[in-house]
């Protein structure tokens, strides 16, 4: 695409931008910036004049014309005021403008990143699109809009200063032209260099920003110190800037060499058309004021040419990010709702069903799951065992719709979920991961987090911090369910890896859900907590069913029915009884406790 076609491409942008964060404001900072750019140029018009009438003043009527002057002076002091006035209020909604545009930005590139599918999120492809849509910062859509109205005002500027020129000197003309399009074409030429070659350094600037994580956060601190393995990460993020940093270095220098031969190339000609005008009104067949007003309008064309240049070349290197921003904007997701959902079923008969499910990764070889056969009735407590790397969390995954099989199909009361609203049939599980998130909110906000959507139930985060045996630790907090977990901000405390996993626990008893699956929900805890938890487990799940993944015997042998799961197939399948005298692969795995097992 040629420069003048991101320039295009780029406005369509912006005005899209524009009429959806901003459109009256938009307006009136459109005409404010018309107004500016001519009476910008008005006065200096208004000087011209003033100019030729003291100097005809002075010539021909030195006693009479002095209320002639002093009137065209008045005017210039009236529109240099009211050019202060016009700037100052566009300034004003300018940055107001700047500051909603890059706010909507924000909420679009949000929703994006949530609406996206789970398998988006784990692919390279995706860091690199979010880290070059969000390259140069919050502020970087406001600046494109910014660049885009400076490039407005400056292009008024320079018409307004051409046509100006013609009434003095139309031979004048090319020459302030031609130097302003070389200066542009070689600018646009540095801007593209950079832009290709901050592109290749996406995954550099990643793996940086990943580095500077793990040296400042909280989590990495014990570790970073008992290993000593700080300088060493602190010096390869040294390496990686130092390259990024040499890299610009090398591409800014080559351009402002470049941008200072044109500037004695624009000095040159300056020097020489001025002159040239001097010599012309000394022979008194041009107007003094003429000579004046050249100079005004050359050093105006000459900032304003640049303005235009430099906005022109941050245009294109906007285009080119924000080209990438829309890019993002425009992902969809895969898994989204049919034209026409079917209504969850209520109450659930049957409940879930994996049908010969098979499940390959993007990126992968062989099959991660394959013809995978599994139910959750209502009521019903499962087991799914399997060693680690088994297929055990890409199965979760199946059962709540963050992946689609690669074939067969996920059913609930026998309908194919694909037919159902993704985000009403996912309202039918909670929750607790392996790696599970502990929010920097209060108590009663991680369990509320459950379901954000039910009116906050104080009563239910006590009773489901009861039933996840978290119920003491929130009595033992300064303000109970009000005290932030978290000591970055004021008035919080810390939990322990077993405390915050009780809370996720009791952030998955929350919502009135149908299922609850439960993914090591033990792993972290101590065995009197263990045994507590799973103390009358059944009437703490009410009319739900669960899943539960677990590596300790006394948590599956609560459940009704046991899968047993290993690369990624279902081998053995009964109660625990049954598994255990089959003396087959479950049997084997509790019989050395020691090698597999806690």
């Amino acid at each position: 695409m040629s420069a003048l076609g991101r320039v295009l491409s780029l406005w369509g942008g912006v005005i899209s931008l524009l009429s959806k964060s901003a459109p009256i404001l938009s307006i009136g900072v459109g005409i404010l910036t018309i107004l500016n750019a001519f009476a910008g140029l008005g006065v200096l018009y208004l000087i011209k004049i003033l100019v030729d009438t003291i100097t005809r003043v002075l010539t021909e009527q030195p006693e009479q014309g002095f209320g002639a002057v002093v009137f065209t002076l008045v005017l210039v002091g009236l529109a240099t005021l009211a050019t202060a006035l016009i700037q100052g209020v566009l300034n004003v909604l300018r940055m107001r403008q700047g500051l909603l545009v890059s706010d909507y930005v924000d909420r679009e590139i949000h929703r994006t990143a949530i609406a996206v599918d789970l398998r988006f999120y784990e692919t390279p492809k995706y860091y690199d699109a979010l880290e070059q849509a969000r390259y140069g910062g919050a502020q970087r859509p406001a600046r494109a809009v910014d660049n885009a109205i400076t490039l407005f005002s400056a292009g008024l500027t320079l018409i307004g200063i051409f046509a100006l020129i013609t009434s003095v000197e139309w031979r004048l003309i090319p020459l302030l032209a031609v130097p302003i399009m070389l200066a542009m074409g070689v600018r646009l030429f540095f801007t593209r260099q950079l832009f290709n070659w901050r592109m290749s350094r996406a995954q550099k600037m990643r793996r940086a920003s990943y580095l500077d994580m793990l040296m400042t956060h909280q989590y990495h601190a014990k570790e970073l110190r008992l290993n000593r393995i700080g300088r060493h990460l602190s010096d390869e993020y040294s390496t990686i800037r130092k390259d990024i940093r040499e890299g610009e270095i090398r591409i800014e220098q080559n351009r402002h060499v470049s941008d200072f031969i044109f500037t004695l190339i624009a000095a040159i000609v300056f020097i020489g058309a001025s002159a040239w005008l001097l010599q012309q009104s000394m022979t008194q067949s041009r107007e003094i004021g003429d000579v004046v007003l050249f100079v005004l309008l050359l050093r105006r064309a000459e900032a304003a040419g640049n303005q235009f240049i430099g906005n022109v070349s941050s245009i294109v290197d906007d285009h080119l990010y924000l080209q990438r921003i829309f890019e993002f904007l425009r992902t969809r997701p895969k898994i989204k709702p049919p034209e026409t959902p079917v209504a969850i079923p209520s109450p659930l008969q049957s409940g879930i069903k994996l049908e010969n499910v098979s499940f390959q990764y993007d990126d992968g070889e062989k099959l991660a799951l394959k013809d995978i056969n599994l139910e959750i009735r209502p009521k019903q407590i499962v087991a799914l065992v399997g060693e680690n790397g088994s297929g055990k969390t890409t199965l979760i995954k199946m059962l709540t719709r963050l992946y689609d099989p690669s074939s067969g199909r996920v059913t609930l009361d026998g309908i194919d979920v694909r037919n159902f609203d993704p985000e009403a049939y996912r309202a039918l599980m909670s929750a607790i991961f392996q790696d599970y998130i502990g929010y920097a909110n209060t108590a009663a906000e991680n369990i509320q987090f459950g379901d954000v959507n039910m009116p906050k139930d104080e009563a239910r985060i006590i009773g489901s911090a009861e039933k996840a045996g978290a119920d003491g630790i929130i009595n033992a907090l300064p303000s109970g369910v009000d005290t932030p977990l978290t000591k970055i901000f004021d008035e919080g405390r810390e939990l322990s890896v077993g405390q915050w996993q009780r809370i996720a626990l009791a952030r998955s008893f929350y919502p009135k859900s149908s299922f609850v699956i439960l993914d090591e929900p033990t792993s972290a805890v101590d065995p009197k907590a263990e045994f507590d938890l799973f103390e009358n487990f059944r009437s703490k799940l009410g009319d739900r069913g669960a899943l539960i993944i677990s590596h300790r015997l006394s948590t599956i042998r609560q459940a009704d029915y046991t899968y047993v799961l290993e690369h990624g197939q279902i081998v053995e399948h009964g109660t625990h009884d049954a598994l255990v005298e089959h003396r087959g692969k479950y049997a084997d795995l509790f019989e050395k406790p020691g090698r597999h097992y806690k």
